[in-house]
């Protein structure tokens, strides 16, 4: 072989060997920024869910604040009507068992 044909042999194989790290720094730089993409990535994932969890249970606080206090209505309104009758049922009570008295009394 000639020394040209080994000098050029020498620079392809420098040249190569300046690719190949060429590629080794961009493949890890490429791992860093995929693995700093990929924790982003999860804490934004979090932060979202956080929040969205946060607007679900204050949702459901409003929700069941709404049906307790829709509920205590119903009962009271339900107790209202139970106290009322009873009060008839009374009075009906009160004026069979005063009429029975005055026919004994007679």
């Amino acid at each position: 072989m000639s020394r040209e044909s080994i000098q050029k042999i020498k620079e392809t194989e420098a040249r190569a060997e300046q690719l190949i790290e060429q590629a080794k720094r961009r493949a890890q730089e490429m791992l860093a920024d995929a693995d700093q993409n990929g924790r982003q990535l999860c804490e934004r994932t979090e932060r979202e869910t956080e929040q969205a969890i946060a607007a679900m249970m204050e949702q459901l606080r409003e929700r069941t604040a709404a049906m307790t206090e829709r509920m205590a209505s119903e009962a009271q309104e339900e107790a209202t009507k139970m106290r009322e009758e009873a009060a008839l049922r009374k009075r009906g009570a009160e004026k069979i068992v005063v009429r029975g008295l005055m026919s004994k009394c007679r």
